[in-house]
């Protein structure tokens, strides 16, 4: 579900940006167009960029992350709700110090399957080896946003980890953890 142009146009205008649902080449355009227009707006103002997004499209991720990456503003990633597969490279590659979790965030440290098309055997083999350089770059992109080594990353991937925000901050996804509002009584 996408949000009101007018609500849309006043979170850009106050440097929000966000990834919802599951990610595709659509949804990777769109929130790419979003960054490099809040970016070009006022550069170097930081981007706060809301990630909620089970995964998807290893491709529409590692495009997301190369814009972040080359921006000339800080991009800020916030995990809200649920991130896994493809975009939790969204979210660790966020600017240094600037990577949120809320506190009741789920993050699942999977490895997202292979999308082979059928066809011709000699091009489903070709399409087959570039899905796997494909999940190799974004093993490699995320491995250089955590505190774990590739090795210990791999075998985590296999393993399908579901980390909570403080887990996720102990694993090196996020800097830290945004604290909750106080419900009740002091």
């Amino acid at each position: 579900m996408s949000l009101p142009p007018e609500l849309q146009s006043a979170l850009l205008g106050r440097r929000v940006v966000f990834l919802r649902g599951r990610l595709d080449e659509a949804t990777a355009n769109n929130v790419i167009a979003q960054l490099l227009l809040v970016a070009h707006t006022s550069a170097g103002r930081t981007i706060e960029l809301y990630v909620d997004s089970p995964g998807g499209s290893v491709a529409a991720a590692l495009s997301i992350f190369d814009v972040m990456q080359t921006s000339t503003a800080p991009v800020s990633t916030t995990c809200i709700g649920t991130v896994g597969g493809a975009s939790v490279l969204v979210l660790a590659g966020g600017a240094s110090g600037l990577r949120f979790a809320l506190p009741h965030t789920r993050i699942n440290l999977i490895q997202e399957s292979l999308d082979v098309p059928g066809g011709k055997a000699s091009q489903t083999t070709t399409q087959a080896e570039e899905a796997v350089r494909l999940q190799s770059r974004w093993q490699s992109a995320l491995a250089q946003h955590i505190t774990h080594s590739p090795t210990q990353l791999a075998r985590d991937l296999k393993e399908v980890s579901w980390l909570s925000g403080a887990e996720a901050r102990d694993y090196g996804l996020v800097d830290g953890i945004i604290p909750g509002v106080r419900l009740g009584p002091a």
